[in-house]
Order: structure tokens, then C-alpha cells, then sequence
């Protein structure tokens, strides 16, 4: 939302700087992105004109323009290839200041010039979009000041991020009323002369109901003169980022900025049958719209027609059959307030915005259309001229903000403070009436609809009142400290993260709405997946399964700016349909691909990831858990059907991990392999007992021993089942050779484990560590008929 400080002006009296006003926006909620100076920031600037132009002598594309100014004859070094002679222009003599600068003498090329011609953006000037030197109209006299011809000040533009709860706040009425009840300054009345109008508007009749619209109110306007706006109207206009059109368009512009309501005006002579009809379209209704685009329009979509055609889409778009043009001479203006919803999911549906839509889907003040018909109404007599009818007020069920009833006490515990109860009662008295008695009674103002409770109230009196007033009446403090030998609430998700962190990757967070083509992509149908209803955008209309999907986007997002080397993790909700029902589930998944990065492993020679690095990092993840990993019996359609492991637990198949499917990364533009893990945690947590917490252990302060035992098994043995099996053992466990081929048995290999052997406060001795070997082995053979080799 932009605010054009001056037309602030017009309706509350701030002796406030643009940049002190700034920090009261940002108390009240609402945020400044930017704050710029516009209008006339310069001084000691004249028209001047143009008498004579020759060619710089050392110089190909600079020119010798002589003029005549207030003071005489004069001669400057312009670049300018729109002057002409006879043109009166802006000079800036030497002094003059264009906003930080102060002109100083120059020689150009070797040519002293007296001067400068400006530009529209020298000069800071909003009200023209002129290339090149400012061209004035012939009118103005040699010696008139600019600044005078331009408004006289310079102005000042906000730009506000607005939150969509305050539809409000989307004009200059509703920032002003905020202004006025934070400051308890009194808000102007600025008045539109009344129009009664005579004779009948056109029948409008609403079949829509309530669910479309609330409120409908139209009168006609004949014999009115589509003019230029004036310019001070256009200069605001262009403040907005709005460029002028011809006066009739303009004024409904005017007045949406002004008083937040949005307005439509049609040209009378193409509505047929005398009548207008706010109805839902049809299935498949064809709407050719003020843009030349024709869109096929659902049961969904509220229209505004006559009785052949739909003539606008409403609160959205323009008709191409009602369009305002320089000769119209009759028109029906509109005002009304659409049922949010319905303008939301329209918006939505076809991908269409604009400053009125933003304005209905948010809610608007069901009095302002009232007071925006009023308004336009003036201003189109004023400029345009034309005869008025009465006005046809459609308003079928009213709409009344609620009460609220609670005492101060209630307002100042939820707050945890006392407020002055003086205070109190003139913020809420600003906001709508109240009566004050054992209980207060608070009804808000038609356009604060969202005050429905105590707490909305205790709000609105912590903004105005400061929220750096609300500091806690502490009195003193009691504090317990309580260190939990076995934690009740473990984020595994958390830990996972922790460990990935540590492993070098890097954490994503994506939206977690998907595509129909990424659900595909992945092995599920649309009938797996919920579905939006209302979908914020296209390739956003399924509710994802999948962390993957994110994450190659993500990856190819980096490999466009040649980040080749990644291991991606995001751990965040997924979601399915069972019976019909949405589920939710936690997910953790991971990418790697390229290769491992130095700076995270000590600066170790990078190496290309693979599956083996891959399997470390679960191996890693799971290693208090009880699993399995064993080769896929069918990989999904994403993995290498070659290079795929499940990860089983509990019996149950709960992730994969392995090489993707390079189909898969043809899909997402991905042009060197990658490597992926996904599985759900929350089949993990029924594994979790906060009371086998396992607590941290000092590290053995005295060497540790170790021994090599090597054995031969069958070659089909796991390696994830032999460390299964040795999970009690009192030793670090590592492979450190595996051998098959000649002089050893038809089906079997060789394995050999190093294992580490440590304990606190002594030294073990060789009779102790043979006894733990000898363990193992027992162990070993007991479980898979190991023998020594």
C-alpha cells in the first residue's frame, strides 16, 4: 500500500517529519519498505526559451543552446536530443539545487556553460514520465519559477506492508484513522457534496444472494463530458504507480485510494434491458475482459450482467462490452461490497490480481460504499458535469459489528499491566462507542469488524497505548531448576538434524504444497495425495508426499550458479490420503551429489559421494536404533532399480535410501548423479524410551587395546546383521578388509574386524582382551557358523 504524504494531510494535521511518522507506522503494525522524495525538490529553477541550437564544436552528440531567460541571454552545453527551438524549458542557473546538488560552473569541452536544461527526473517531478529535457506548455512565461508550476513542496511516498487482517488500512481514510486515535488528534471531516439526483437508476437485482454480494448501490450519470483529470488529481495518481486515463476512470481510481472502496463505472449505452444482474456464471460462461483475453468461467465466479451478456467480472476485472471510453457520454456507476471469499477463489482460480480484488477478498467496510459513491459522484459533476439519478441501494440483510461486554480488570490481565483507565476510554471511543458502567460495552466502527472479543480489544489498547508501556510489574521472582535424568520430550526429527549438520549437509525448508507432475514423479497418483481446494497458484495444488521433489529443485537451483557439490537434508511433514482422510507424517530425507566438501571434514581430499558414503550417513543417523537395510525387492520408480536399499523396522519397510533414477533427474534438469534417503521418523519413536536415555560417558583416560580377527562366512552374510549381532560387545567395531576369490570355499568370504577395547581407571590386560575375543567369536559362530581363517 502506497501513501502519499500530502494527501495524508488532507485528512488529519501531523506536524510530524516523514521519517518521525515512520516510526509511529511501525508501532501500530505496520511496516515501512521504503520511504521516497518526490514532487518539487529543487530550487532557483525558470523557464526559459529556446532561441538558437548549434552543433558543439568538439564534440559530436553535444549542443550550444542559446536562450532567453528572465535575466537576459544566456548559453549552455545540452546532450538533449528532444530540444527544439521555440520550446520553453527548465533552466537551473548556476546555484540552483536539485535536491542534495548545488550547481557549480562547468566547462564542457572546452565551452563554458551558465547552466543546465532539466529533466522531469532532475527535477523529481511524479506528474510526468517525459524522456529527455521537460518540455513546458507554450503558456508558461520565460522566468515563471517551476517550483510554483509543480505544487511548490516536495512530497514525500510510503510504501507500507499492510497485514491481511486491516483491510482498512488499504486507503488513505484508514491510515489517517489510525494516525488520529494513536496521536488523539482529531481526524478532518472532508465532505463530498451530497447528490440526490433525480429520476430512477437502473433495477439491479442480486440472484447471487449474500454468498456473492452484501451490499449493491448504482445510480446513473448522463450527459458528462470525458475530459482530461485535472492535473493535481493526476499527480496523485501517479504517486501510486497509477497512470492517468481520462477523468471517468480516473475518479473511481481516485476514491479506492482515497476511502479504500473499490468502484466500476460502465458505460450506460451498453447495458441491455435496462437491468443489472449480479449473478454466479455458468460452467464454461465465456468472459472477454477489458485485457483482450477471453477465460472460460466456472459456477464459482460472480459476474455483473445485463440481460444478454456478462458485462464485468466482479471486484477483479473490466468488461471488454462495458468499457469506458473518451466518447461516453452516459454511465452507470457502481459500488458494492463482494462476498470476500467468492472474489478470492475467482482471483485464485484464474490467476488474476488487482488493486480492487486485493481490497474485496480482504473484507471491506459495508458503510463505505456509501460514502465511495458520494465522493465519486462530486467529483464526476465537478470535472465531467452530467445529471445524476437517484441512487438504488440494494442492501438486503444489515450487517452489524458485534458487542462486547468485559471490565477493564479482565482487559489489564490478559495485558499483565494496569492502563490508565482515561486512556482506555479514548482509544475504544476512537474505534466506535462504548458505554462505561460496571461492565464496558464496546460496539466498533462498520469498518473494525474484526474487534469481536476481549482479547481483540486488549490488543487494540496495547498498540495504541505502546507496546513498550506493557513492561511486566514484576515484584520479585521465584525459579526452580530442574536437570532431568531421563528427558520425556525428545525431538528425534531434531536429533537427526543435529547429526546431518555435522555430516556437512545443509538444511532446506520448502513449501509444502507440490505439483500434480511431482506427485507423479514420485510414484504416487493424484488420488494418494490430498488436494487443494483453493490453490494459491499453479503447480501448487497437492499437499506433497514426497521431501525429494524440494529437494531436487533445490538442487538444481544451486547447480545454475555452479554449486556442483551438495548434501541437502529437510526434515518436515509429508502427507497421503487413507480411507479417503488426509495423514500426516514426519519425514527426513537427504540429497547428495558432487562432491564431499573439504571445509566440513577438516579439509580432508574431497572424494566423489556414492552409496557408500551415503550408507555411512544412515548407518550414522539409525545407530541407536534397532533396523535392518537390505536390498530392494522392488525400488520405487524414483531409485536405480540396481542401487537400492530399504531400510526396515519393526518389520516394516519405513524409507529407501540409494542412487536416484536418472529418468527422475531428467525431470528436474539435474545432469550428474545423486543419492537419496527418505524415511518416515515417526515409525522410529515407538523405538524411543526416554528412560533408556542413554547418558554421555567420559572418554577412557588410559590407551586402549586392540585386535584383528579375521573369519570366513557365507558370502551372502550382512555386514548390518554381523553388527547386530556383536551390539553388546564392549569395543569399537571396524571393517577393515573383505576378500573373495581364490583359496577360500565356494560361497563364502572373508572378513576382517578390528575391534578397540577400552574401560575407565585401568589398563586392560592381554588375558582380558583375549577373553572379549574370544566372546565375539563364540558369537560369531554361534550366529552365522564363522570360522577363524
Amino acid at each position: 500500500m502506497k501513501l502519499l504524504y500530502s494527501w495524508l494531510k488532507d485528512f488529519i494535521d501531523i506536524n510530524l517529519t516523514p521519517e518521525e511518522l515512520t516510526k509511529h507506522f511501525t508501532s501500530l503494525g505496520m511496516e515501512v519498505a521504503d520511504l521516497k522524495k518526490t514532487g518539487a525538490d529543487f530550487d532557483g529553477v525558470y523557464a526559459a526559451k529556446i532561441e538558437h541550437i548549434e552543433n558543439h564544436p568538439n564534440s559530436d552528440h553535444l549542443h550550444l543552446v542559446d536562450l532567453t531567460t528572465k535575466d537576459g541571454p544566456q548559453r549552455v552545453v545540452c546532450g538533449a536530443q528532444n530540444i527544439a527551438v521555440g520550446q520553453i524549458v527548465p533552466l537551473a542557473k548556476v546555484g540552483a539545487r536539485l535536491g542534495q546538488i548545488v550547481l557549480k560552473p562547468a566547462v564542457i569541452r572546452g565551452v563554458t556553460s551558465e547552466g543546465m536544461l532539466c529533466s522531469a527526473d532532475e527535477l523529481g517531478l511524479a506528474s510526468t514520465r517525459q524522456k529527455g529535457i521537460l518540455i513546458l506548455d507554450n503558456s508558461v512565461k520565460v522566468g515563471a519559477d517551476i517550483k510554483q508550476l509543480y505544487g511548490g513542496e516536495a512530497d514525500y511516498i510510503f510504501d507500507l506492508e499492510l497485514t491481511p487482517n486491516r483491510p482498512d488500512l488499504m486507503s488513505v481514510l484508514g491510515i489517517a484513522r489510525e494516525l488520529s486515535t494513536l496521536l488523539n488528534l482529531p481526524l478532518k471531516n472532508k465532505t463530498y457534496k451530497e447528490i440526490k439526483g433525480d429520476g430512477k437508476s437502473l433495477e439491479i437485482n442480486l440472484p447471487c444472494g449474500p454468498d456473492g454480494c452484501q451490499r449493491y448501490i448504482g445510480r446513473i450519470i448522463r450527459d458528462v463530458k470525458n475530459v482530461p483529470s485535472p492535473q493535481w488529481l493526476q499527480d496523485r495518481l501517479l504517486a501510486f504507480g497509477v497512470n492517468p486515463k481520462n477523468a471517468l476512470v480516473d475518479i473511481t481510481n481516485y476514491v479506492m485510494f482515497e476511502f479504500g472502496q473499490p468502484l466500476h463505472a460502465f458505460d450506460l449505452s451498453h447495458i441491455e434491458g435496462g437491468k443489472i444482474n449480479v449473478r454466479f456464471a455458468e460452467d464454461d460462461e465465456k468472459f472477454l475482459g477489458l485485457d483482450d483475453v477471453e477465460r472460460t468461467l466456472t459456477s464459482q465466479m460472480l459476474v455483473i450482467c445485463d440481460e444478454k451478456k456478462p458485462l464485468c467480472l466482479a471486484g477483479i476485472l473490466g468488461g471488454k462490452h462495458d468499457s469506458i471510453l473518451d466518447t461516453t457520454k452516459d454511465i452507470f456507476l457502481e459500488s458494492a461490497n463482494f462476498n470476500p471469499v467468492c472474489i478470492n477463489k475467482t482471483s485464485k482460480k484464474l490467476g488474476l490480481s488487482s488493486e480492487s480484488s486485493q481490497r474485496f477478498e480482504r473484507g471491506l467496510d459495508i458503510e463505505g460504499t456509501t460514502l465511495a459513491m458520494q465522493a465519486a459522484s462530486a467529483l464526476i459533476l465537478e470535472i465531467c458535469g452530467g445529471k445524476p439519478s437517484e441512487v438504488n441501494d440494494i442492501y438486503p440483510q444489515k450487517i452489524e459489528t458485534p458487542e462486547v461486554t468485559f471490565t477493564l480488570k479482565q482487559i489489564e490481565d490478559i495485558l499483565g499491566m494496569q492502563i490508565p483507565e482515561e486512556k482506555a476510554q479514548q482509544i475504544l471511543r476512537n474505534l466506535g462507542t462504548l458505554s462505561v458502567g460496571e461492565k464496558w460495552v464496546f460496539k466498533a466502527n462498520s469498518y473494525r469488524r474484526d474487534l469481536k472479543h476481549r482479547w481483540d480489544i486488549a490488543e487494540e489498547i496495547a498498540r495504541y497505548y505502546g507496546l513498550e508501556n506493557l513492561a511486566p510489574q514484576i515484584t520479585s521472582t521465584h525459579a526452580t531448576l530442574y536437570f532431568a535424568e531421563h528427558p520425556k520430550a525428545i525431538d528425534i526429527g531434531e536429533i537427526f538434524a543435529q547429526k546431518l549438520v555435522g555430516l556437512g549437509f545443509f538444511e532446506c525448508k520448502n513449501i509444502a504444497l507440490t505439483s500434480k507432475k511431482d506427485v507423479e514423479n514420485f510414484g504416487y497418483t493424484t488420488t494418494q495425495v490430498p488436494e487443494i481446494a483453493n490453490p494459491l497458484a499453479e503447480g501448487l495444488e497437492y499437499l506433497r508426499p514426497s521431501l525429494l521433489a524440494s529437494l531436487l529443485k533445490n538442487l538444481e537451483y544451486n547447480q545454475r550458479f555452479s554449486n556442483n557439490d551438495l548434501c541437502l537434508f529437510e526434515y518436515d511433514k509429508t502427507f497421503s490420503l487413507q480411507k479417503g482422510y488426509p495423514v500426516e507424517g514426519f519425514t527426513l530425507a537427504g540429497v547428495m551429489t558432487g562432491k564431499t566438501p573439504r571445509e566440513k571434514f577438516f579439509l580432508s581430499p574431497q572424494c566423489q559421494v556414492g552409496f557408500y558414503g551415503l550408507k555411512g550417513v544412515i548407518t550414522n543417523l539409525l545407530g541407536d536404533f534397532t533396523y535392518t537395510l537390505q536390498p530392494a525387492k522392488q525400488a520405487p520408480k524414483y531409485m536405480h532399480p540396481k542401487i537400492c536399499m530399504e531400510i526396515v523396522a519393526d518389520k516394516k519397510v519405513i524409507g529407501y535410501l540409494g542412487e536416484l533414477h536418472p529418468l527422475t533427474l531428467k525431470e528436474y534438469d539435474i545432469k550428474q548423479q545423486v543419492y537419496a534417503f527418505e524415511f518416515n521418523v515417526k515409525n522410529l519413536e515407538k523405538q524411543f524410551s526416554a528412560a533408556e536415555f542413554k547418558k554421555a560417558e567420559d572418554v577412557p583416560s588410559l590407551p586402549s587395546a586392540w585386535r584383528d580377527l579375521s573369519f570366513i562366512i557365507d558370502e551372502n552374510t550382512q555386514y548390518a546383521d554381523i553388527l547386530h549381532a556383536l551390539k553388546d560387545a564392549p569395543a569399537k567395531i571396524n571393517l577393515i578388509d573383505l576378500y573373495e576369490g581364490k583359496n577360500l570355499p565356494e560361497g563364502k568370504k572373508s572378513l576382517t574386524l578390528r575391534f578397540e577395547f577400552a574401560a575407565q581407571g585401568k589398563t586392560l590386560t592381554d588375558k582380558e582382551v583375549s577373553a572379549y575375543i574370544d566372546n565375539i567369536f563364540k558369537t560369531l559362530q554361534n550366529s552365522f557358523g564363522a570360522t577363524l581363517r
